[in-house]
């Protein structure tokens, strides 16, 4: 089960780097400043493999203390970032 989430959890994060990146094409921003500076920083696909990298291994950690809750909830808190990025877009 754990495995089915982080895999889940890992396709939300390249779906939120698709999303957002054709979003800041069409001209929007990023509401995130934190993501805002790291964009500056890094460029924005650096930038987004290390966020989904860091949001992956916290939910395997987590997972592995815990169970499958945290990474159950962060693929909630992520596919509402998705469908947001999506009405954007459309």
């Amino acid at each position: 089960m754990i495995i089915l989430l982080l895999i889940a959890l890992a396709a939300l994060q390249a779906l939120d780097g698709l999303t957002t990146r054709r979003i800041l094409a069409q001209g929007g921003r990023e509401l995130n400043p934190v993501m805002r500076f790291a964009f500056a920083k890094l460029g924005f696909w650096p930038a987004m493999a290390l966020k989904g990298t860091g949001v992956l291994a916290l939910a395997a950690w987590v997972a592995g203390q815990a169970g499958p809750i945290a990474p159950a909830l962060l693929a909630v808190i992520y596919a509402a970032v998705v469908a947001w990025n999506w009405r954007q877009i459309s």
